[in-house]
This record gives structure tokens, C-alpha cells and sequence, in this order.
């Protein structure tokens, strides 16, 4: 090679090199390239960080160092969410990656092509194009699909819209419905088998990584389709900071206390739930939604306790499945009665093979010792009674039997409900907790109401009649 070519090309290469080392703080923190980056997306307002926009560019850091393969994160409106996951992280990972493969979809194709011009913005910027060396290509530049000159893509998309023959390796899914439309059973089933059956299975060949970022809007939304499935890192940041719900990333300890109270104030919150009522507060500020029609159990109700007492009666209910991996679960909740008061002391649960049911039962009735009555809902016919009569012989010397279920479920739960109206129920904190009351506030039109069940079993038993002698409270080792 020519002495002055030789020069040149090691010269571009130490100029790459001092660019990079001046350039590695933005590198190495999405928080700082969001705020670096800002003014060229919004040139008119001032970036104003909070805790988390920083916890959500931690989570966003670990996608692309592979320690998470796949994120759903639920938050507020307003957020900054999209601009964080669909903008500016796409635009700081192709600083460094400018190979990677982009697939972002949105309920509207016209949103997708909005966050696609703002990713185009940044990436052909001044700013940009002096700190890192990505390119775009010349050939290919539409507003729903663009390319890098190292062969990375960015495709944007509608729900039910390009997906087949695509094999990216960020998919991005970005309020997945819109909120106008997902209390229809179609347009949401519509959206969730577009997931399963063209989204799902994308990128598997370049291991791919996927987020799903949004509001919840039903209980069988996208996320609550995902979540239910497993498998799946969750971040969830309500509005309003929820204590038995708290998110480890979540720095808030005080009930209430306000996500972003500097541009979300409480006037501003108080506004806002009034103009979304409690169906829409529930779910779009608070991420936990709950069917319209809902609330024969209210979540103030119930007050979480960290102690229980010391002696007391105590009976499991058990509401049986035999479906694993999915369908209805198998639920024993345990409840201990003592000077008045109903504490919920546990919850098992699992979508569990009918041999594995037998197993959990078991285990836990000895765990909870034989002072604690095991009572199960007896399904009709005589393949009921063939399930008490095996599980009778294997608990024997425990206090089990099954209970015949007369009336509607919510007529069973009607006694266990008014004692918590009256806020005569505490519910122990526990990694449970949030779940059990998750289900009892959607009552009785939720996707699941089994814990609702073995709840109206043990108090209906508790309440029946004599019970058994008081008893110390169970040590689980």
C-alpha cells in the first residue's frame, strides 16, 4: 500500500478511535443520550428527567446487553415512553450496532411512521452525524421502512400489519391497542393473534429481543396475554405508587405518592381521574385494569398487614384445576380468624397437571400442619366424589373434606365479602398479594376468580360452626 494511503487509513482510524473515547459517556448511558439528544426531537421544550426515564433506560440496557430477551413495560400516558423506547433507544443502539434490524409496530401505521421520522431526524442530524458514523443508505429511505449503510433496517408498522418473511432483531410493540377499541372482544383478539401467529415467531434465527411497551386498557389486553403466559421481565410504574404492587425498580415507598409529580402534579392527576372515571384510571394511570361492571370487592377494603396473629383458627380452601400450563388455576388460599378478624395468611396457586395438584395439596396440608382444616370444592357427579374419596385416603389424620358448592359464586362469596366491606380482612404483604387483590377487585367478571373461590371456601367454613382448637401460626421454613 502507498506510504500516504497507509498514513490516511491509520489516521481515520485513530480518528475513530478519539471520537469514540470522546463520545463513550453517551455510548454507555442511554439516560444521558436521551437528554444529549433531546433538542433535536423537541427543540422547543426543556428535557426534564426523572427517576423513571433513568429505571426504564436501566431495563432498556439490559435488552441490549442480553440479559433480558423479553420486556413488557407498563406505564402512564405522557411519559415519555414512546420517545425513550421507540425513538431515542433504536438511535443509541445503532451508535454503536448500526447493523441491527428494527421491527416497531403501533395500533396505527400513522404513529409507527411518526416515531420512524423521528428516529430518521436523529440519525441525519448534525449532532448525530458528528459523534457516530452511521450512515443511512440512499437506496432505500420511505417513511414506513428505512436502511443503514452496515445493513441495519427499521420497519415500521400497524398492528396486523408487515411482519411475515421480516427477521429483525429489536421488536418493538408500542400501545399495541387502541383505547377506543379494547373493550372490543374482536379488535383485541384481533391484535393478539396477529402477535401469535406473525410476531412470535420473528427473529428467532438472530435472537431476537423484544419489548412491549404501554397502557393498560384490559385485563386481556396484549400485556395481560403475555404476562399470563410467563416468560416475560415486567416493569409496571403506576401514577399513583401502590405499595403491595411495588415494582423493584420503583424508589417510591409512600401510598399514593406520585410517579413524575413535577409534570404531574397532583391537580393535574386529580383532573385526570376525574375525566377517565375508575374503569380508565384503573387501567391507563394505575395498570391494573378492571372490566367495567366490576366491584363487589373494592382494593381500599383490604388493609395490608406485615404480622399475623400469633393464634388463631385457621382453614385452607382449595378451588381445583387440572389443566398445566394453562386454562383455570388451582388456588388454596388459607385464612386465620382470630378476636373478629379474617387474615389472608397465604396463597398457593398453579396451572398444574391433576398429578401435580395432588402433590401441592398434600405438601402444603402438612406444611400447615394438622391443627388448619383443608377443605375442597367437590365438583358434581360422581367424578367428584372419586377425587375427595383419593384425596381423603392421602390426607389421612389431616382435617380435609370436601364441600358441596350450592348457588352462584357470587353468592358464595357474599358472607366473605361483606366482612371485608366492613374491613374486617387484612391481607398479609406477600409476593402474592398484589395478584389476590388483582382478581377479588375484577370480581365477578375477571378472567379468573378461583382465588375468589377458595377464599369463600375457607371463611364459609370458618364461619360455619365450631372449628378447630386455636393454633400458633404455621413457620414455613
Amino acid at each position: 500500500m502507498n506510504a500516504n494511503l497507509l498514513e490516511t487509513a491509520y489516521a481515520d482510524i485513530r480518528a475513530e478511535q478519539e471520537r469514540r473515547l470522546k463520545h463513550a459517556p453517551l455510548l454507555g448511558s442511554l439516560a444521558a443520550f436521551t437528554e444529549a439528544a433531546w433538542p433535536v426531537v423537541e427543540p422547543h421544550s426543556t428535557y426534564r428527567s426523572n427517576w423513571h426515564i433513568e429505571a426504564l433506560a436501566g431495563a432498556l440496557e439490559r435488552v441490549t446487553a442480553g440479559e433480558t430477551k423479553r420486556l413488557i413495560v407498563n406505564v402512564s400516558p405522557g411519559s415519555m415512553k414512546s420517545l425513550l423506547v421507540s425513538v431515542f433507544w433504536p438511535c443509541w443502539e445503532w451508535a454503536s450496532r448500526p447493523h441491527l434490524r428494527y421491527l416497531c409496530a403501533s395500533h396505527g401505521v400513522d404513529l409507527a411512521i411518526r416515531d420512524n421520522l423521528r428516529v430518521r431526524d436523529i440519525v441525519t442530524s448534525p449532532w448525530y452525524r458528528e459523534r457516530f458514523p452511521l450512515r443511512l443508505a440512499d437506496y432505500q429511505r420511505e417513511k414506513t421502512r428505512f436502511s443503514t449503510t452496515a445493513g441495519g433496517q427499521r420497519i415500521g408498522t400497524g398492528v396486523g400489519g408487515v411482519g411475515t418473511g421480516e427477521h429483525p432483531d429489536r421488536i418493538i410493540i408500542d400501545d399495541p391497542h387502541k383505547e377506543s377499541e379494547a373493550r372490543s372482544d374482536v379488535e383485541r383478539e384481533r391484535a393478539l393473534r396477529w402477535f401469535d401467529r406473525t410476531i412470535a415467531t420473528r427473529g428467532l434465527v438472530r435472537d431476537v429481543r423484544m419489548v412491549v411497551i404501554m397502557q393498560r386498557l384490559h385485563e386481556r389486553d396484549l400485556s395481560g396475554h403475555l404476562l399470563d403466559r410467563g416468560g416475560w421481565d415486567h416493569v409496571c410504574f403506576p401514577m399513583r405508587f401502590e405499595p403491595d404492587r411495588a415494582d423493584p425498580l420503583d424508589p417510591r415507598r409512600e401510598d399514593g405518592e406520585l410517579m413524575w409529580p413535577d409534570l404531574f402534579p397532583a391537580s393535574v392527576v386529580d383532573r385526570l381521574e376525574c375525566d377517565l372515571g375508575p374503569y380508565g384510571t384503573a387501567g391507563q394511570l394505575q395498570q391494573r385494569p378492571s372490566p367495567e361492571g366490576a366491584g363487589l370487592f373494592q382494593r381500599d377494603w383490604f388493609e395490608v398487614v406485615d404480622a399475623l396473629p400469633a393464634e388463631a383458627v385457621r382453614c385452607r380452601g382449595w378451588d381445583t384445576a387440572a389443566t398445566p400450563g394453562g386454562g383455570d388455576w388451582t388456588v388454596g388460599v388459607k385464612i386465620a380468624q382470630s378476636n373478629g378478624h379474617y387474615f389472608i395468611e397465604d396463597v398457593r396457586r398453579g396451572q398444574l397437571s391433576a398429578a401435580a395438584v395432588d402433590s401441592l395439596i398434600t405438601q402444603t396440608a402438612a406444611l400447615d400442619g394438622r391443627g388448619c382444616k383443608q377443605r375442597e370444592e367437590q365438583e358434581p357427579g360422581s367424578s367428584g366424589k372419586a377425587v375427595i374419596s383419593a384425596r381423603s385416603r392421602a390426607l389421612a389424620g389431616y382435617d380435609y373434606s370436601g364441600i358441596s358448592t350450592t348457588g352462584a359464586k357470587v353468592v358464595r362469596a357474599g358472607p366473605f365479602r361483606a366482612q371485608a366491606q366492613a374491613g374486617n380482612v387484612k391481607v398479609l404483604r406477600a409476593p402474592w398479594t398484589a395478584a389476590y387483590l388483582d382478581e377479588l377487585e375484577t370480581f365477578p367478571v375477571g378472567v379468573h376468580d378461583d382465588q375468589v373461590d377458595a377464599s369463600s371456601a375457607a371463611f364459609n367454613e370458618l364461619t360455619s360452626g365450631p372449628g378447630p382448637l386455636r393454633t400458633r401460626e404455621a413457620r414455613w421454613g
